[in-house]
């Protein structure tokens, strides 16, 4: 008898439960945001991964609708950017576009403006300036200046080069500013190595470690410019028989090999993409060409304590690779 009356008060209470009107919140964005990003895709590690970073650190804050868009290649990038003008938002929602990459900076300038009402953020490009458009250019050499030159006091007499992905203009001022760095610590430089003469030298990691390999045997130190393929060459220097470093690119890249990796040069971009949609939500867009530096915060180098210590950074080092970084800027 317990047990029937069990069974008919659970019938009674889950007949209740199911006669109650469920309700459901809508989300009701404010606004919208397209984000293109590189056709790496997301997961390197790197310079991909902080742009995803910062549009979902201000997801955390704002209330906007997200779309990101990953293109199989650049031709369907190419197609995506012309069709900016008929780009629509849901429901008409307000659109702030970021675009994220210098690959696409020919097909973005190929516009001539013409992108509709839209926001753009523009993250690595340069144009001219008109309303409605914001890029951001980050100056490397300070950075970069100081990874080598405290990098090649790890070696008596260090050998060094500069691994990317491809022979790309965009990385000049990191190039500039290491061999510049390990010069005046008193090591030398080799000619830099490629390992793709497109951006698929960013996606290559197989193909970076074996480059890697081959260059390790002449080489105590190695810039790794390669985004995702970073993985490889730090793999390579991991596996090498005696010990070899290597200096990471845009994110902290020590973790893929503790004992390897000196530091990473930081594009701190992430913080810049949070504070511009902060903006568009308020109604404060800037537009305009930006050039971010060490000088301003938006690049750092960031040491490995385990292989570097926990001394820091000097501050009269960091004085020195800002005032190089504007004599270079000069030429």
């Amino acid at each position: 008898m317990k047990y029937k009356a069990y069974i008919i008060l659970l019938i009674i209470f889950l007949s209740t439960a199911c006669s109650k009107e469920i309700i459901v919140e809508s989300f009701e964005p404010e606004f919208e945001v397209f984000v293109l990003l590189p056709v790496e895709g997301i997961g390197d590690r790197s310079f991909v991964d902080i742009v995803y970073e910062g549009v979902e650190t201000a997801y955390l804050d704002y209330n906007f609708r997200v779309n990101y868009i990953i293109p199989d290649d650049l031709d369907e990038a190419d197609r995506w950017i012309h069709a900016l003008a008929d780009l629509e938002g849901t429901n008409g929602l307000n659109t702030l576009v970021i675009i994220a990459g210098n690959q696409y900076e020919d097909s973005f300038k190929a516009l001539n403006g013409q992108f509709g009402s839209h926001k753009i953020l523009f993250i690595n490009g340069r144009f001219e300036e008109m309303e409605g458009l914001a890029s951001t250019t980050y100056i490397t050499y300070a950075p970069s200046y100081i990874g080598g030159y405290l990098s090649a006091q790890l070696k008596p007499n260090c050998r060094a080069m500069v691994i990317a992905g491809f022979e790309a203009p965009f990385y000049v001022d990191f190039e500039q500013g290491f061999k510049q760095g390990v010069i005046d610590a008193g090591g030398s430089i080799h000619e830099s190595a490629y390992i793709s003469d497109d951006f698929s030298g960013f996606a290559m990691a197989d193909s970076a470690y074996r480059l890697t390999e081959t260059l390790l045997p002449e080489n105590d130190l190695i810039f790794a410019l390669a985004c995702g393929s970073n993985m490889g060459i730090i793999n390579a220097a991991r596996n090498y028989a005696e010990q070899r470093y290597v200096i990471g690119l845009d994110s902290d890249q020590s973790w893929m090999g503790m004992n390897v990796v000196s530091g990473s040069v930081m594009t701190l971009l992430g913080i810049d993409i949070y504070d511009y949609i902060q903006a568009f939500s308020l109604g404060n867009f800037e537009s305009g060409n930006f050039e971010r530096t060490m000088e301003d915060g938006a690049t750092s180098f960031l040491i490995n304590e385990i292989v570097m210590g926990g001394g820091g950074i000097p501050e009269s080092l960091i004085k020195t690779a800002i005032q190089k970084e504007k004599e270079y800027l000069l030429k």
